[in-house]
């Protein structure tokens, strides 16, 4: 329950940082003058939302990853190197052109309900007002993550050991190995 909790107040930070990211926006300061800490910090929120409207992982998936459970984007993209079969890349491509989708809808949501906190801010909601649709966002947050764990949970189930060894390999240095 801890972790679950843990994991709760990321994604509730991440909403708040959102609305940090548009009060930057609004400054009439030069950003050459903000703190370069500042600078890099709007620049990754910047850089999230641009990979979440494209319906990219942008790391959500790199737990998987790291242990054992390769991407189908990564895979794909290693395709030679891995030796796939047709039919092994061909179920690859389908994986990554279903997770896309549901990652394009599923992120959709998500900068909605990110929007409509910073609008419910704006408009100075109740807190109890404020927290229900900082839940929703995690929520949502955490669905898109879903998306994305579990295309790489499928497409482990394509590749055989040896392919998973060598993806492990190439992507995580030579010291790296599947669980």
């Amino acid at each position: 329950m801890k972790v679950f909790r843990g994991g709760i107040l990321l994604l509730l930070a991440l909403p708040l940082a959102a609305q940090q990211e548009q009060h930057m926006r609004t400054q009439t300061a030069p950003a050459a003058q903000a703190p370069q800490a500042v600078v890099q910090h709007y620049a990754f929120l910047t850089a999230e939302r641009e990979a979440i409207e494209r319906g990219e992982g942008f790391g959500m998936a790199l737990a998987a990853d790291k242990n054992g459970y390769p991407g189908p984007k990564h895979v794909l993209e290693m395709k030679k190197e891995l030796m796939l079969t047709a039919e092994q890349e061909a179920a690859m491509q389908k994986l990554k052109t279903d997770m896309k989708e549901k990652a394009l809808a599923k992120g959709k949501d998500v900068l909605l309900a990110e929007k409509r906190l910073e609008e419910l801010f704006a408009q100075n909601k109740s807190a109890a007002e404020l927290r229900e649709e900082t839940y929703r966002v995690a929520s949502l947050r955490a669905e898109l993550r879903w998306v994305h764990l579990s295309a790489h949970l499928a497409a482990k189930k394509i590749l055989t050991p040896a392919q998973i060894e060598a993806y492990q390999r190439i992507r995580h240095g030579a010291g790296a190995h599947a669980h």
